[in-house]
């Protein structure tokens, strides 16, 4: 009898054992297949590498579970009114819906850009592969990218208003524009009616140096380069706030003047735009750093030649190759001061004979070197061993 309780007992223990395995075995099987879903279901994208803006102004991007929101907040010098990009994974495409949202398949394969900036911004992510087509084409510095319209890889596109049937012919992913007034977005009516994303770039209205540059992270967003991007703003953040630092130490500000005047007017530097920002942080006497805009001040050749008179420096005076270009303009530029001591620098020292200034195309993302430029000339002692890249001397 004992036995037979001992047997019965022990096979009790036997069947809530093997129960509790299976219990087990079961839960496990259950949250591996929990774990799977949270990491790749099937219509959505996880994107370990994403990029934010920190100093432009101009764009922000937010990232869900299968599409990148990039959002143009200030896209029309005369408009504020929002444009909104869904970039979208090629294998989800078709698969998301998005509101109002203008959809754009990434990462994007061909583009056209209307603006040398924006050689910039692909060289600097490494993507000159994806450019299809060039608007002025003739005013393009990069060798690689005039190299590429020379063996045809490259459409070349007159400048002026696009040419719509060429564009249609090339069918790009993206046709960068440069937002300027809100009215010219018509123009482009026809090319989004027939499927062309249009998406404006309007990085020149930022204020700062570093803001322009950070419009990188909107081309990073668009080839899927987030982690090349944060390492290379992030560098060129770095390297900014370290000469700007340097220049906190120094008393001396020098008196500047910039521009030239054209047909009777002199627009120099708005107080709030970048250029004007460059001066402030290279730590320049700049006589109109405490007027607003964001652009130019239409002043008089006399109020500005009464400042040019006693002016130290002279920065960017037009196209002028030499003196001898400057007094062609106007001889009684040479009772400056900065034209008797020949302290007059201009921003072309890498120019293509035909036209293509590299200021205005990898200077947008290599804005510390730029300021390392502007202080070598204000302040030599503070970069002893830097060497003028984008400007040089006039002689």
């Amino acid at each position: 009898m004992f036995l037979k309780r001992l047997y019965c007992f022990c096979f009790y223990i036997l069947l809530i054992g093997l129960f509790s395995v299976g219990i087990s075995l079961t839960a496990c099987q259950q949250a591996k297949e929990k774990s799977n879903t949270t990491y790749s279901p099937p219509d959505s994208v996880y994107f370990q590498d994403q990029v934010h803006a920190k100093f432009a102004e101009g764009f922000q991007i937010q990232y869900h579970n299968n599409y990148k929101l990039l959002e143009i907040l200030k896209p029309f010098q005369d408009k504020v009114d929002t444009l909104r990009y869904a970039l979208i994974p090629r294998e989800l495409e078709g698969k998301v819906e998005v509101g109002d949202a203008r959809k754009i398949t990434i990462p994007v394969q061909s583009m056209i850009a209307s603006s040398t900036t924006h050689i910039g911004l692909i060289e600097m992510l490494e993507a000159n592969d994806i450019l299809s087509g060039m608007v002025g084409a003739e005013y393009v510095y990069s060798p690689k990218v005039r190299k590429g319209i020379e063996n045809g890889d490259i459409m070349s596109l007159l400048q002026g208003e696009v040419n719509k049937e060429k564009v249609l012919e090339l069918n790009p992913d993206v046709l960068m524009i440069s937002g300027g007034q809100s009215s010219q977005f018509d123009n482009y009516r026809v090319l989004i009616d027939s499927g062309i994303n249009i998406l404006v770039n309007s990085e020149w209205l930022e204020t700062t140096p570093l803001g322009k540059a950070e419009w990188m992270k909107v081309m990073a967003a668009l080839l899927n380069k987030e982690k090349l991007a944060n390492k290379k703003f992030n560098a060129v953040v770095k390297r900014y706030n370290k000469l700007k630092a340097a220049i906190d130490t120094v008393s001396q500000k020098p008196l500047i003047i910039n521009s030239m005047p054209y047909k009777g007017a002199w627009f120099v530097s708005a107080g709030d735009s970048f250029a004007a920002r460059f001066l402030k942080d290279a730590g320049a006497d700049y006589p109109w750093l405490d007027t607003e805009g964001t652009g130019g001040l239409r002043k008089s050749f006399e109020v500005v030649y009464e400042k040019g008179l006693e002016a130290d420096i002279w920065l960017n005076p037009g196209s002028a190759q030499s003196k001898e270009d400057i007094l062609a303009k106007d001889s009684r530029f040479k009772d400056f001061k900065s034209f008797k001591t020949g302290k007059i620098y201009n921003n072309n020292k890498r120019q293509h004979p035909k036209g293509g200034n590299d200021y205005w195309e990898s200077g947008v993302v290599n804005p510390d070197i730029l300021l390392a430029d502007l202080i070598k000339i204000l302040h030599p002692q503070v970069v002893p061993d830097h060497k003028l890249y984008y400007y040089q001397k006039i002689k």
